[in-house]
């Protein structure tokens, strides 16, 4: 250290030890002058004051330590004395006594916390309060005892020691926690407040009952001025404060055990509650599982414990989901590997190598090849191609970004340009705003941190997979509504006037057209195509789908769909019939592929019992189906599934569109070779599809 900051050390110091005097010597001013003029003195053989101005020395001692505690106590008894001109060698051992309540209360063992926040801390502070008050008195009447008393000693312990004792323990219980409440000492949160409500309701009860029925009320002004009493009847007056005071301070300690049950009752589920928040804004994904106990209780702290048990868990679901799915694309790593090389590799994975590209350096690495929490948000901002705008915010903008969080946030982040891209981070959701509140962003980059960022990011800018969320997220009916009213009707002339005429010739029994761009992508394996023409139909479809705890991602794919349509078939309003030769017509209609991709092949295949349960409509006074269900649902897998039937997938398409036509897999040959003919500058392809028995039947012409 050097030799300038040791000298300002000392005067600090020495300041803080003077400030220490100086409100010493203004305790002791106040103490013997309020000794002096506030009297309240006790009727009877005692010799006694009520002095609830004892307590400054408690406070002195609480707050400066017990050398400065004794001196208050033994300077403000000593000038006492003189005010009343005693002198100073009158009653030595209570001036000593005094001194002791200093130098004891100094000793507390939370004197120096900051606040206490414990009913605990609060239960010991009483005790501690009333053990001082009988060392310290126990001193004084013991040096008095030795030294000779003209009473007895028993008269003494009770008309004496006792009421002075008494009075000195009331005046600090009722006192002492209301001025370290007043300074801040107490923390305002719950279990305090509670302990501190019962206790002094517990005083005021005990003090009125003794107004209300140990009192006279005719004889109580008598009994106020003691100058009117005689000596029994100040005596039994005095009998009755020792009585009194006993039973109060008993049960304002009891009151701290109350407090303690209805704080273990009440307040302990509501810290979980606290602590389960904090977790899930750290990022930890079992953090609903400390709400298990708190959530089975049949009263409001258990349904709140409920409802965010089910609110953290809805959170995590699709982030498990999200992680699980990242983990099986990147095998390769291991559990040993840090946050840095999971958010690196997933980037690259997701985007390529081009999101690794800055020239800003905002994704610096420390010495041990880790960045921090904030390189890794600048990043991600890189990576969504949004570092142009990020370099738009101004001061005032980052600003009003930033609103809310603790003071001085903006100061622990010195670049401007990491400033730029969390306020973008935040603004655009790819950051939630609440996790900054427990963040320390120069911090190296954990796990949980690096996938939250990456799900945002892949939200944000899709990889090959689209799809508009996940089945059980709160706000997927919402969305895939918004997407069934905004999809355009699939138009590609060229490639209709080819499937007319394979449709009219009865080469296939009918086609549909998509718009590439739609495709959803999902991994074959866990991919299951639904179709269907009613929104209706499609949310009750989701609705049953959670109902069965089947999980998947969901992807719109509109279509234009044209079919052979037969006269004993139900006429529907959306059919756009068009006659063709031999009485038939074709049936034209607007529908939507439903194409799910679930986390498992066991939940996939769980499906065709689902459908064939409550979608799949075997006569028309059937009940128990969902809405508008179809006589010949289409559903079908790219791989294969047990119980499911292989057909041929026949695909053309230009650069915009592309056309499914489904045959068995006898007739693929001579409807290809058909095909190949009548549109020669079209790209053709054929692949195995599996679908279900109803539309297998259908296209072997049983349409029952």
């Amino acid at each position: 250290m050097k030799k300038s900051e040791t000298k300002h050390g000392a005067t600090f110091m020495a300041l803080s030890g003077w400030k220490k005097i100086g409100a010493t010597l203004a305790i002791v001013a106040i103490y013997s002058l309020l000794n002096y003029f506030v009297r309240v003195h006790l009727p009877g053989v005692s010799n006694v004051d009520i002095r609830p101005q004892i307590v400054l020395i408690f406070v002195a001692g609480y707050l400066y330590g017990p050398v400065y505690g004794f001196l208050a106590g033994f300077a403000g008894n000593l000038c006492t004395d003189l005010l009343f001109g005693y002198g100073l060698t009158y009653l030595p051992s209570w001036t000593i006594g005094n001194g002791l309540i200093g130098a004891l209360m100094g000793l507390f063992p939370y004197r120096k916390r900051q606040q206490l926040d414990r009913i605990g801390q609060l239960v010991l502070m009483v005790l501690v309060l009333i053990l001082v008050n009988v060392l310290s008195l126990a001193y004084a009447a013991c040096m008095e005892s030795v030294r000779g008393s003209h009473l007895a000693l028993a008269i003494n312990f009770h008309y004496f020691y006792m009421p002075a004792l008494l009075s000195n323990v009331l005046g600090t219980l009722i006192l002492f926690p209301a001025i370290l409440l007043f300074l801040g000492r107490l923390k305002k949160n719950f279990p305090v407040k509670i302990a501190l409500a019962n206790y002094y309701l517990t005083i005021f009860l005990i003090a009125s009952s003794w107004i209300i029925f140990a009192l006279n009320f005719q004889t109580l002004p008598k009994t106020l001025s003691v100058a009117g009493l005689d000596i029994n009847q100040g005596n039994a007056l005095v009998d009755a404060f020792n009585h009194w005071s006993l039973l109060m301070v008993t049960m304002s300690i009891i009151s701290f055990f109350v407090s303690s049950w209805l704080s273990k009752t009440v307040v302990t589920p509501l810290k979980q509650l606290e602590e389960t928040v904090y977790t899930v804004l750290k990022g930890d994904p079992a953090s609903a599982d400390r709400l298990t106990r708190s959530a089975n209780r049949q009263d409001e702290v258990g349904i709140l414990s409920y409802t965010v048990k089910l609110l953290s868990e809805k959170l995590w679901e699709t982030q498990k989901l999200f992680r699980d799915e990242m983990k099986k694309k990147m095998k390769f790593m291991d559990s040993g590997d840090s946050g840095t090389d999971v958010f690196i590799v997933a980037l690259v994975s997701l985007f390529g190598k081009d999101v690794l590209e800055n020239p800003e350096g905002d994704a610096s690495c420390s010495q041990t090849g880790e960045i921090s929490n904030i390189s890794a948000i600048s990043l991600l901002v890189s990576a969504g191609g949004l570092r142009e705008l990020a370099a738009t915010y101004s001061d005032a903008k980052i600003g009003k970004s930033f609103e809310g969080l603790y003071p001085g946030f903006l100061e622990a982040i010195p670049s401007k340009e990491k400033r730029q891209a969390l306020a973008l981070a935040i603004d655009l959701n790819l950051l939630f705003k609440g996790r900054l509140m427990v963040m320390n962003l120069h911090a190296p980059l954990d796990h949980d941190f690096a996938f939250h960022l990456l799900e945002k990011i892949q939200a944000f800018r899709r990889s090959d997979k689209k799809y508009i969320g996940y089945v059980t997220q709160h706000d997927i009916i919402s969305k895939l509504q918004e997407k069934w009213e905004k999809s355009a009707k699939v138009s590609n002339e060229k490639l209709e006037q080819v499937m007319k005429r394979a449709v009219t010739q009865q080469i296939v029994k009918g086609y549909q057209i998509k718009n590439l761009n739609d495709l959803a992508h999902f991994d074959e394996d866990l991919k299951i195509t639904y179709s269907h023409s009613n929104f209706k139909h499609i949310k009750q479809l989701i609705g049953l789908l959670v109902s069965e705890n089947l999980q998947a991602k969901i992807q719109l794919e509109p279509k234009h769909s044209s079919f052979l349509y037969l006269e004993e078939w139900e006429k529907t309003p959306d059919l756009n019939q068009e006659a063709i030769a031999g009485g038939l017509s074709i049936a034209h209609k607007h529908e939507f592929d439903v194409v799910m991709e679930f986390v498992t092949r066991e939940q996939r295949d769980r499906f065709r019992e689902i459908i064939e349960a409550f979608a799949k409509r075997e006569s028309s006074s059937q009940q128990n189906l969902l809405f508008d269900s179809w006589y010949q649902p289409l559903y079908c897998s790219e791989v294969p599934v047990d119980e499911y039937y292989q057909i041929t997938n026949l695909a053309l398409g230009d650069h915009m569109h592309v056309v499914h036509a489904y045959c068995k897999e006898q007739d693929a040959e001579t409807v290809m070779n058909w095909l190949q003919k009548e549109s020669s500058d079209l790209d053709l392809s054929a692949t195995a599809l599996w679908v279900n028995d109803a539309f297998y039947r259908y296209l072997e012409g049983k349409y029952e």
